[in-house]
């Protein structure tokens, strides 16, 4: 029986299908459903991935429709729409353009089990080409604090594996869905437990479509969220500014950790994962 569901979303992405079905077949735990979730493609993406997982039970394919305008920006929705259809105790979410080492669910559901937690991350790193020397890598911290999300999003979607029960209200309705969800969670769940396995298991796609390639919308989106969550506007000013401040650092530590001694990610998905600080 499958451990764990893993969400999908893709829109317009056929060329990333290919590599991300091959990707999750590498996984050593093969125990998993995914639930790939078509957001209104034109790219005859939804027949490609129909084809691609026609013999592989283990893959199902929604189709959900993307009405023009707001709705299209939303990856909340079908992001719901798939955790509607969950049926397992676990649920990770990886997107169409992104990869994970061959033994990441294997290595983090261990994880996430033996330690009881509700919901569990891993390191990641960036990479653009897979034959190309990886980006710096970034650890999420071993702890995270209520306070400590007023300034930043510590906690990468790419890497998460969460208890399905923890999110039976779904994703807020807004651009910037995870983080105001983590915000949420940690005020409405002070037990929350979580754990971060310092492990280099997930890597995030560089591409002119990242979401951090539009920094003024980032920017937006992100004061919307500290007004979604019921933050006063000068104090969502102020939240903002420390905000760009961490993001500001955070460029420089990548710099500081030069990438020089990352293998690509086609040789370093053969090889254990890396742990962070070695």
């Amino acid at each position: 029986m499958a451990a764990v569901t893993i969400i999908t979303p893709f829109r317009d992405a056929a060329r990333f299908l290919p590599g991300l079905v091959e990707n999750l077949r590498l996984q050593t735990m093969p125990h998993w459903h995914c639930l790939l979730i078509d957001h209104g493609s034109l790219d005859q993406g939804a027949a490609l991935a129909e084809k691609l997982i026609r013999d592989d039970p283990r893959f199902r394919l929604l189709r959900l429709s993307a009405r023009l305008g707001f709705d299209r920006q939303l990856p909340a929705i079908p992001r719901n729409h798939g955790l509607s259809e969950v049926e397992t105790p676990l649920v990770a979410f990886l997107d169409v353009d992104d990869l994970w080492h061959p033994q990441k669910l294997e290595r983090q559901l261990a994880f996430h089990q033996q330690h009881e937690l509700d919901l569990s991350v891993t390191s990641f790193c960036c990479f653009r080409e897979a034959n190309q020397t990886l980006g710096p890598w970034r650890c999420p911290p071993a702890r995270v604090r209520r306070s400590d999300l007023r300034w930043r999003n510590p906690i990468p979607m790419l890497t998460v594996i969460a208890n399905t029960s923890l999110l039976s209200e779904g994703f807020p309705l807004h651009p910037h869905e995870d983080y105001l969800l983590w915000l949420e969670l940690w005020r409405d769940r002070p037990g929350l437990r979580y754990g971060c396995l310092p492990e280099l298991l997930a890597f995030y796609r560089l591409h002119d479509h990242n979401l951090s390639r539009q920094p003024r919308q980032l920017v937006r989106w992100t004061y919307g969220v500290y007004r979604a969550f019921g933050t006063p506007p000068p104090q969502a000013l102020v939240f903002l500014l420390r905000w760009g401040c961490a993001h500001l650092w955070q460029r420089v530590l990548d710099r500081l950790r030069s990438p020089h001694t990352l293998n690509s990610l086609a040789a370093l998905m053969e090889q254990h994962p890396l742990a962070w600080g070695h």
